[in-house]
């Protein structure tokens, strides 16, 4: 009995550690992390969005992709749908706000 409580501490001891041994810090592009930021351009037609990578410094390549990422979810979100009309978007040439790539864009829907 007393083997078997050993044995179940032991057991609990070593899976409680298990989570901490590698831990999910979200998603990369390019290998580096970004702040990504997506909110409505317009109070009344919140379709609209403008969706921001930061730092660009990091990766232009990748603040592209974590910005339109930010309008996908953005989208999704508002309509549950991801297609996208992309007023300034990640095929054009980037556009900066200080060290923040900048992508606009229209949920369609």
């Amino acid at each position: 009995m007393r083997g078997a409580i050993i044995l179940l501490l032991t057991a609990a001891v070593a899976t409680s550690a298990c989570s901490r041994l590698k831990k999910d810090d979200g998603v990369r592009f390019d290998g580096q992390k970004f702040r990504i930021k997506a909110t409505k351009a317009s109070r009344d037609d919140r379709s609209m969005f403008v969706s921001t990578a930061a730092p660009a410094s990091n990766s232009i390549e990748g603040a592209r992709e974590a910005a339109a990422y930010g309008g996908t979810r953005y989208c999704i979100e508002q309509y549950g749908t991801s297609l996208i009309a992309w007023a300034h978007g990640p095929e054009a040439e980037p556009l900066f706000d200080g060290d923040r790539l900048v992508l606009e864009g229209q949920c369609k829907w």
